[in-house]
């Protein structure tokens, strides 16, 4: 879903990522980012991390890539159709490393995971609002936010329990006070 037939492309996993694992999807691209240069046979010994090193240099992209190339790296180990990999159809070793959040460092995918689960509320308060936007059938709103933090604060005491999670989603405010659609009444005569 995140590649080409051809190839991975870690800036549209890390996007992914961003907005739907962590639910704080990146601003789309500005409309004049200009076109990574391509430099010929050159570029056939390159690394994809080295491709791109051109957009996380560039002031305009750089805050983005900061945020989405270590979520996209991270998960470069699998290929365009998923199999493990350690190194590109080049023969260059391919390097998953970088910095969560700028501050959880991890060398590989299973540092990277170590990491998620350091942002264990961060990861919950991001699906629990996933969940509950589903629920509503609707965005998530400002007054929907004192309810979402009492999910994020019921499951964590309860170890970060999935089911714990769903069960405050659907005794929440904002789902039991759900307005139902209208019923349709018949006239008698």
């Amino acid at each position: 879903m995140t590649s080409s037939a051809q190839e991975s492309k870690p800036i549209t996993r890390g996007a992914w990522l961003a907005g739907v694992i962590f639910n704080d999807p990146p601003e789309p691209p500005p409309a004049d980012v200009p076109l990574l240069e391509k430099s010929g046979a050159e570029e056939k010994n390159l690394t994809l991390r080295e491709r791109f090193k051109a957009h996380r240099e560039r002031p305009d992209c750089a805050g983005c890539h900061a945020k989405l190339d270590p979520l996209g790296f991270a998960l470069e180990n699998f290929d365009a159709v998923g199999r493990w990999r350690e190194r590109y159809e080049n023969g260059q070793e391919v390097d998953p490393g970088g910095v969560l959040f700028r501050k959880h460092e991890f060398k590989n995918v299973i540092e990277f995971k170590d990491a998620i689960l350091r942002e264990k509320n961060r990861f919950a308060r991001a699906f629990a609002a996933h969940v509950l936007s589903f629920a509503l059938g609707r965005e998530i709103k400002a007054a929907d936010f004192p309810a979402l933090e009492e999910i994020v604060k019921e499951t964590a005491r309860a170890d970060y329990s999935i089911r714990k999670l769903l069960h405050e989603v659907i005794q929440s405010g904002p789902f039991v006070g759900k307005p139902r659609p209208p019923r349709r009444r018949t006239l008698r005569l």
